[in-house]
């Protein structure tokens, strides 16, 4: 009566990004922003911005490695604060 799995398929969406998908992007971009072409050090750490928006989607045809300056101008980091910002708010109200 129940599908059982349905629940390991949404698990599946919701995985962070692991290093195979990052490593996938980053030879794409041929370890360069993707948006300025700044070449990645060893001590800069890539960011990953999600193309559709969808911070579930985590193929690696829809993540484009940008450098810090980049992904900030972007926004997808403050779209993640103003969900939790929702979430807490909502949550607040309930209690």
């Amino acid at each position: 009566m129940f599908n059982t799995n349905s629940g390991s398929s949404n698990k599946k969406k919701m995985e962070k990004i692991n290093l195979g998908i990052k490593q996938t992007v980053l030879e794409r971009a041929k370890h360069r922003c993707q948006a300025c072409s700044k070449k990645f050090r060893n001590q800069d750490t890539p960011f990953f911005y999600h193309i559709n928006g969808s911070l579930k989607d985590n193929r690696p045809a829809n993540l484009k490695a940008l450098c810090k300056e980049c992904f900030e101008r972007t926004g997808e980091n403050k779209i993640k604060d103003n969900m939790i910002g929702k979430i807490r708010s909502l949550i607040r109200r309930v209690v």
